[in-house]
Parts: structure tokens; C-alpha cells; sequence
């Protein structure tokens, strides 16, 4: 049989290169993105550095189970 490829989200330990590279892409999206709604939207750089905050914390919240909620009748 062939070795396959690890998966991306698999628990393997990222060494320091890896991690490093990693921070420096996602510091770049984040000042393309901030840099894109204040051209294109008008915001101003706070706005902006807020709402890619906002936006990023929702995609990674999107991996969170949903919240039960407690009434009555279930």
C-alpha cells in the first residue's frame, strides 16, 4: 500500500517553521482584507481591523456545536 498524505486537521505537532509561516499568511489576509473594506466599503482602519476580527472569530466559531437551549417541553 501506498503512504498517504496526514490530513491538515490532524493532531500532529506543528514544528516552528511551520508555525511561523502560518501566523505570517494569516497577518497578510487579515491586512489585505482590512485594507479591501477600507477602500471598497469606506471604512475607516478601526472599523475595518474590527470587522475582520468579527468575521474571522465567526468562521472558527462555526465549528462549535450548537447552544441547547432550556425550556420547557423538550
Amino acid at each position: 500500500m501506498t503512504e498517504e498524505q496526514p490530513d491538515i486537521i490532524t493532531d500532529v505537532p506543528l514544528t516552528f517553521k511551520d508555525k511561523w509561516h502560518a501566523e505570517k499568511l494569516l497577518k497578510k489576509t487579515k491586512k489585505k482584507a482590512r485594507n479591501n473594506a477600507m477602500k471598497e466599503h469606506g471604512m475607516t482602519k478601526s472599523e475595518a481591523t474590527k470587522a475582520v476580527k468579527k468575521a474571522i472569530g465567526n468562521l472558527v466559531g462555526m465549528n462549535k456545536p450548537m447552544k441547547r437551549t432550556a425550556g420547557r417541553g423538550r
